[in-house]
């Protein structure tokens, strides 16, 4: 983790950071995947969207990612991220919004990541090991499921957002981003706090 800090203080550009988190993240998830045992017990798979319905917590740096995709054309619904980024505050608020309006701004009409190549951190490190039904939050409920155990990988994720000013949901983050009013979101600096990034994994 301190080495991948050092690495990305010497880099100005968040795009760049971002890609130097990812690129970390991966290392980490695909040296995981060489164990057969992960292979046959991780059940997502391409076209399984469940998770994609569920909040999202992305870094300063891959906000200014997905914001440079989306200045160079990648076509996004910018009134339903509106919408998100107004509901998902927290938790309850977000799951009272109907299946269909969470789904990631991201997702194409086949259930597939558009930018998968440049997903979040958070998206690259939750594997579940079990069932895909219990996934499922289409009645408004998460259940408990079990995650492929990527402490490495989270470490990575967490050097990317030890470096940012800024991090949160990513409706929030993005759509504050997109319309140059960050200052009316109630946005997490882990510089001071890193305990509610934690409770993600």
């Amino acid at each position: 983790m301190n080495d991948l800090i050092k690495k990305l203080r010497k880099l100005s550009s968040p795009a760049r950071r971002a890609r130097l988190v990812h690129k970390e993240v991966n290392k980490r998830v695909e040296s995981l995947f060489k164990d057969p045992a992960v292979a046959k017990n991780v059940s997502c798979r391409q076209g399984c969207s469940a998770c994609c319905h569920t909040q999202v917590s992305i870094s300063d740096d891959e906000a200014q990612l997905l914001k440079k995709l989306i200045d160079n054309g990648h076509e996004i619904d910018i009134e339903k991220l509106k919408r998100q980024s107004k509901a998902s505050k927290n938790s309850s608020t977000w799951y009272r919004l109907s299946y269909e309006e969470r789904a990631c701004i991201f997702l194409d009409e086949n259930k597939s990541c558009s930018i998968y190549e440049h997903r979040p951190s958070v998206c690259r490190t939750n594997y579940v090991v079990g069932d895909p039904s219990d996934c499922s939050t289409e009645d408004g409920l998460e259940k408990s499921v079990r995650l492929l155990n990527t402490h490495e990988a989270d470490m990575a994720l967490m050097a990317g957002f030890s470096q940012c000013e800024e991090n949160g949901a990513m409706p929030d983050l993005l759509y504050s981003l997109l319309e140059g009013n960050r200052d009316v979101l109630d946005l997490m600096s882990p510089q001071k706090n890193l305990g509610p990034v934690f409770k993600e994994f």
